[in-house]
């Protein structure tokens, strides 16, 4: 279960964990009401950020002592005791952790330094084993930044920084520049929030933030272990480690200049989102014909009239407007992704109170379930490239591959999802090069296929840039195609992230060495999901699974973990039955 609230993004949680697939979780924001007795239901509790009143921490002591297992972010000092640590002796702001992969939960995962945001507290342990190191900077001395230890019966484990906190601030940016230039490039955009050296952009090959989250994951599992296999759901549909989507701002061209290019992408098997700026430049007709053949068609907003000082209330009359536009010319009744021309972003919210996420906030209020806004652009800025290097090694400057929510400045959840636009033609047309510009997209295919570094990429493509991407997108294509990894458009990302958002466990029960469970799924899609589940427990092994009518499964490693896996439809109940035997 998670006990989390609003406050310093506890709610995140339920964010990281659906992405690591862990869709089996109770979110209770009513912590200082809970129970032994209500605690005592569940095999794992996780703590976000709290104040502890007395019932609480009488509640989760007994809780761990009677065999229960805790994981905490930054916990109190009333709960050290559950930690094995025994004092704090300093906080510092920012810094990086090192995982250890001399134990079973770190085995596996990333030994380099990793980045976080926020305050993390110096621990001195007492009988509680460090897991990871907390490092101040590149040559500062260490202490524990995860820690584990046995307490009664049971097991508490606790991160010294506020972890979900840390992956909102490496994903989103920095809070306090929001609304602000930073970056001395025309316009405020979201990349404004990565100013400052706000990102070690040395670690862009890594996806740092999501490394942190699978060490959450891998201390979910181990604590799991104690009374049965955990299951998850993986990141992609089917057996795919890697997706690609591909997106087209089509900025003022005109609709015969976007044939060939519609061509060349549909030769390929690939589909792409026209992102529309001007309906009067494209018939009815060509759009109809464009949707029937799979490419999504959505809109293009453009408030650079404002781009200096954006606010809440002329953005959300360029939304209303367009999508009015929309809807009169062609019959799209909403836009479902997105992208600003010029990535315009507003920081501030309706009250004109300074927030982040007061884009996504307003974007969320018109349907928009997917935004493009964050892309690899920085040319021209008074800080160099301060999102990172360019082409083959140029990675993910947000710390993440995978595509998740945003969080609201006030530490909610909002309803649409951060698609980090990795590979953007005009930060390499700009430098007439082709060549980068397909290396940055084959450097993180690469890592995702072969260096477990997951991520689905966002390939740009302007129309009226197409004299220099064709060539480089052509490449794009064919590699991927090779690779046996589609190419979509935004939309139907999105689908499948709401799919496997929504499919939630249900009834896990584990006896006679037989682990059963129900996967509960409501949304149709049109490839399978993809079932993960620990192939070895208890000393013993997976010997045969029963999903449904369908028995088949094969065994694969994931980070050091071996995992029984098996796919199965969406949109339906299906039941699972895991036999487990010598």
């Amino acid at each position: 279960m998670l006990l989390a609230q609003k406050e310093h993004f506890g709610l995140y949680t339920g964010e990281i964990l659906k992405t690591e697939g862990l869709n089996h979780f109770v979110l209770d924001s009513t912590v200082d009401d809970v129970t032994l007795d209500y605690l005592a239901g569940f095999d794992v509790v996780i703590l976000a950020r709290a104040e502890m009143s007395e019932q609480l921490t009488t509640a989760l002591s007994e809780y761990v002592h009677e065999g229960g297992n805790l994981i905490s972010f930054r916990p109190e000092k009333e709960i050290h005791m559950l930690f094995g640590i025994k004092d704090v002796t300093a906080s510092i702001h920012s810094g990086y952790i090192a995982i250890s992969d001399d134990n079973e939960i770190g085995s596996g995962l990333i030994t380099q330094r990793l980045q976080f945001h926020g305050d993390g507290d110096r621990y001195v342990l007492n009988s509680g084993k460090e897991i990871a190191k907390l490092i101040e900077s590149s040559d500062a001395s260490a202490s524990p930044a995860v820690v584990i230890n046995a307490y009664g019966k049971g097991h508490a484990l606790a991160f010294a920084y506020n972890l979900p906190e840390s992956i909102v601030y490496t994903r989103q940016g920095n809070p306090a520049n929001a609304g602000l230039e930073t970056d001395g490039i025309l316009g405020i955009r979201a990349m404004d929030l990565f100013t400052g050296g706000w990102v070690d952009t040395t670690k862009n090959t890594l996806n740092q933030a999501d490394e942190q989250m699978r060490l959450l994951t891998r201390g979910i599992e181990y604590m799991s272990s104690f009374s049965k296999p955990f299951p998850r759901l993986w990141y992609f549909p089917d057996s795919l480690n890697c997706v690609v989507t591909l997106n087209n701002d089509g900025e003022d061209s005109r609709e015969d200049e976007f044939l060939k290019q519609f061509d060349d992408v549909e030769l390929h098997g690939a589909r792409m989102t026209l992102y529309i700026k001007e309906p009067s430049l494209i018939s009815r007709e060509r759009i109809a014909v464009w949707t029937e053949d799979g490419f999504e068609m959505s809109g293009h907003p453009d408030d650079t009239k404002q781009a200096v000082k954006p606010d809440w209330s002329t953005m959300d009359s360029v939304y209303t407007t367009l999508q009015k536009r929309l809807q009169e010319s062609f019959g799209i009744s909403s836009m479902r992704t997105i992208t600003n021309h010029w990535f315009v972003w507003v920081g501030n919210d309706a009250d004109g109170q300074k927030n982040f996420a007061a884009q996504a906030k307003l974007e969320e209020k018109h349907g928009v379930r997917l935004d493009c806004n964050y892309a690899h652009y920085d040319n021209g800025s008074n800080q160099g490239h301060f999102l990172g290097p360019m082409g083959l090694n140029q990675g993910n400057y947000t710390g993440s591959g995978l595509t998740m929510k945003f969080a609201n400045g006030d530490g909610g959840i909002l309803n649409i999802y951060q698609q980090l636009n990795n590979v953007y033609d005009q930060q390499y047309m700009e430098h007439k090069d082709q060549e980068g510009y397909f290396n940055a997209f084959k450097g993180i295919m690469d890592r995702s296929l072969h260096n477990e570094v997951y991520s689905s990429i966002s390939v740009r493509a302007h129309n009226n840039e197409y004299f220099f991407s064709e060539l480089p997108l052509m490449k794009m294509l064919e590699y991927a195609k090779s690779n046996n990894v589609p190419v979509w458009t935004e939309l139907s990302w999105l689908q499948f992230l709401e799919t496997k958002d929504e499919a939630a466990f249900q009834n896990i029960v584990w006896a006679d060495n037989k682990l059963t469970f129900d996967i509960h799924s409501a949304i149709s899609y049109d490839r399978d999901l993809t079932c993960l589940i620990p192939y070895r427990f208890d000393n013993k092994i997976v010997a045969a699974i029963h999903a449904g009518e369908n028995s088949d499964n094969d065994v694969i490693t994931i980070k050091g973990k071996e995992y029984a896996r098996v796919f199965f439809k969406a949109g339906v109940n299906t039941h699972f039955e895991v036999f487990y035997g010598e």
